[in-house]
């Protein structure tokens, strides 16, 4: 207003010389200081509107470039789009965006230090099946979540269709409730390491005790690599005792016995590829009746022949069972195999059958 006030004063003055001096110039002067008050209004509307974006940038949080450090906390920044006009679903994957962020600066080298460390264990009794158990025991290990992160910030601007959140972790806190979930994992190893010593059944009664000792361990492996990231600490993953109780619980694995049996002649080429799997895998083949754990099979086999090529279809029910007799595991299985030679294709087909009761012996373990 100051400004426009300026212009009409300067208007007025002109106006009144110019009216002294010659009446006859009037609207000449008056177009030229028409155009001296379009020039001095367009100055007076831009500025505030350089003020207004300045004000913006200074309004943005500073964590939006650059994440926080500050002693006892870590930080974590995401970001998503509103859709549909829907904030607060926009803000809730900002926030599981932000904690991928904060989980991986803790995650850094947490898995590769578990497997060594579970390597290690395992380096005396190795062998494809005992590889088989740990895929396995780790794939039912619980996921990891941290327990102790709020939200401190939001911010969405103007007229934009993103929304982005800060979050932290209170590293005290879940230090405190890491070594509870150790302390709590290791009263239950303990337990199964006195109920596996005191145990008197069959090899495989007391490794399926101990497969749950192999989870467990993962699980506290996991949690203690966590705990060193956060107290930046090497402390081992595992006591010197639970080492001990793993090494012992291979040590069964490796000495499971399995029986095959089976009648007629048609299905004694199964039971040669299964042997052949078998022993592969690290397993002792033993007579009936001396096993931990009794196979027993039967064959369907269907002959298919196209042009000069032969299709042999391989159907195979199979029982798992342990030395009381119960089954354990049913399983069926279906391959095929193809050649030009009939007893090739058939071969192929019954290999094939084969190899997937690896799979079944292990999930009848766990």
């Amino acid at each position: 207003m100051a400004c426009l006030k300026g212009v009409i004063s300067i208007t007025n003055d002109l106006v009144k010389t110019e009216i002294i001096k010659e009446i006859s110039m009037n609207r000449l002067y008056i177009a030229a200081l028409s155009l001296l008050l379009l020039v001095f209004l367009a100055g007076c509307q831009t500025a505030p509107k350089k003020r207004d974006r300045d004000n913006a940038l200074t309004d943005k949080p500073g964590w939006i470039l650059n994440t926080p450090i500050k002693r006892g906390f870590i930080y974590g920044v995401g970001s998503a789009e509103v859709f549909g006009g829907n904030e607060a679903a926009a803000l809730s994957r900002a926030k599981d965006f932000a904690r991928v962020e904060l989980v991986k600066q803790i995650e850094v080298e947490v898995q590769g230090s578990v497997e060594q460390e579970m390597l290690e264990v395992t380096r005396n009794n190795k062998s494809e099946f005992t590889q088989q158990l740990r895929q396995t025991v780790s794939s039912k290990v619980p996921e990891f979540k941290l327990s102790h992160v709020e939200q401190v910030d939001s911010y969405k601007e103007e007229g934009s269709r993103q929304v982005a959140v800060l979050i932290r972790l209170d590293v005290k806190e879940e230090v405190r409730s890491l070594q509870g979930q150790i302390s709590s994992l290791d009263q239950q190893l303990l337990e199964l390491e006195t109920k596996l010593a005191e145990m008197q059944g069959s090899g495989l009664t007391r490794l399926r005790i101990g497969t749950s000792a192999l989870v467990l361990a993962d699980q506290r492996a996991g949690l203690q690599a966590r705990l060193n990231q956060l107290r930046s600490t090497h402390d081992p993953l595992l006591t010197t005792s639970i080492k001990m109780l793993l090494e012992n619980i291979y040590q069964i694995t490796s000495q499971i016995k399995v029986s095959l049996r089976t009648n007629g002649r048609e299905e004694q080429a199964l039971q040669t590829a299964l042997i052949a799997q078998l022993t592969k895998k690290g397993l002792k083949i033993s007579a009936s009746g001396e096993s931990d754990i009794e196979i027993v099979y039967a064959l369907r086999t269907t002959d298919v022949k196209r042009g000069e090529t032969y299709f042999v279809i391989t159907e195979g029910d199979i029982w798992v069972k342990d030395k009381t007799g119960e089954i354990i595991t049913a399983v069926q299985e279906k391959a095929k195999g193809a050649s030009v030679d009939p007893r090739l294709a058939k071969s192929r087909s019954i290999e094939k059958l084969s190899s997937g009761l690896g799979i079944a012996l292990i999930n009848a373990l766990l």
